[in-house]
């Protein structure tokens, strides 16, 4: 039965067709090499599929039967093939990096990417800050002081942060900083947990009193601060350029034109096996042209 496997394709695309022309046409085959695969076909089953006439041809009742068989079968094995040859040359690639720096910069843009690559696929891992990042993984961005050890490492940007509120708790346009600063004074304050004091050394370098609010939220999750800020829950200190979007959609305001400046840095990271190079590197090379910043 083997080699008569192409012949059932030949077969279906007749009876699709009702015309050995036509499947011949579709099948990049003569006429005459369709009506001869479909006669060695019928001579192996033992049964007439088609009725010939000399302008048509239509199927008998043990075509139909083997039709309705036969087809789906065939269809199955050309997905199982195609499935199979997309998974071969296509390339998985495992990238880990901060929660919100994945939803507030790299899914904005990520299609840029993908739209170019489709060979590649990005499997994005997010992770809290205070969460152990995952060293197989083949890309890393991390957000630390110390430089990463790594095969390859660049360095992305610098973090500041930037004192935030609700637009409607602060009209930027009519107050000065005297008012800002009596608000954070007198506000529950939102700090992330990897950095408690924080309010201390925004306030140390912004050259103002100290916060004496005794009414502080810690939370575990930088989009959840910002998620309360909005929510008008108190005022937070947001990591500039990740939050940017925040401000420029009016959501949040910046109540202080000092930042406070940290030694942080995002990095990211190459250590993927020999066999990823090549989409590492395209990853790599994307991520520096789309958010590296000149300092």
């Amino acid at each position: 039965m083997r080699k008569n496997t192409r012949g059932l394709y030949v077969f279906c695309s007749a009876a699709q067709n009702l015309s050995f022309k036509n499947a011949a046409t579709d099948l990049f085959l003569t006429p005459s090499a369709v009506s001869h695969q479909i006669s060695e076909l019928e001579e192996y089953l033992g049964a007439k599929l088609f009725k010939r006439s000399a302008r048509s041809i239509s199927l008998t009742p043990e075509g139909e039967v083997f039709y309705q068989k036969i087809a789906p079968l065939l269809n199955a094995i050309d997905d199982a093939t195609e499935n199979f040859r997309e998974a071969e040359h296509r390339h998985p690639l495992q990238v880990q990096m901060p929660e919100f720096f994945a939803s507030e910069l790299l899914m904005p843009q990520i299609k840029t990417f993908t739209a170019k690559h489709k060979e590649i696929d990005l499997q994005i891992t997010g992770i809290g800050i205070s969460e152990e990042s995952n060293p197989d993984a083949d890309i890393r961005i991390l957000l630390t002081r110390k430089t990463p050890c790594a095969q390859q490492v660049a360095r992305l940007f610098a973090i500041q942060y930037v004192p935030v509120c609700n637009s409607g708790r602060f009209d930027i346009t009519n107050a000065d900083e005297e008012a800002a600063v009596d608000l954070i004074q007198n506000s529950t304050l939102l700090l992330h947990k990897a950095r408690p004091h924080a309010w201390t050394q925004w306030a140390d370098n912004a050259g103002v009193s100290r916060p004496k609010s005794t009414d502080v939220i810690y939370v575990d999750s930088m989009f959840a601060l910002a998620r309360a800020a909005e929510r008008g829950v108190g005022i937070a200190l947001l990591p500039l350029p990740v939050s940017q979007d925040w401000l420029d959609s009016g959501a949040l305001v910046a109540l202080h034109s000092k930042y406070l400046v940290t030694e942080d840095y995002y990095w990211i990271t190459i250590n993927g096996n020999p066999n990823q190079r090549k989409s590492c590197l395209l990853f790599f090379q994307w991520m520096l042209r789309t958010f590296q910043k000149e300092e």
